[in-house]
């Protein structure tokens, strides 16, 4: 028998996927949000859980930028 499964697709670059499946394992097993790991760029996530990706990722850009000194 089929069945589906209902998620949305982020694309993203090799590092940030990284990060987000390190977010991914730190959340409880009933908590966690990715549904697949596609291939090196792609991840299907649950679609409720994509603004929360979306603002720890923007967090975590915004520590890991570097400012130089002037």
């Amino acid at each position: 028998m089929v069945s589906a499964v209902h998620g949305t697709l982020l694309e993203c670059d090799i590092p940030t996927k990284v990060f987000i499946l390190h977010l991914n394992d730190e959340q409880l097993p009933s908590e966690r949000f990715v549904i697949q790991d596609l291939d090196d760029t792609h991840l299907l996530v649950q679609p409720d859980k994509v603004d929360m990706v979306r603002g720890e990722v923007a967090k975590f850009l915004q520590r890991s930028q570097y400012t130089a000194a002037q």
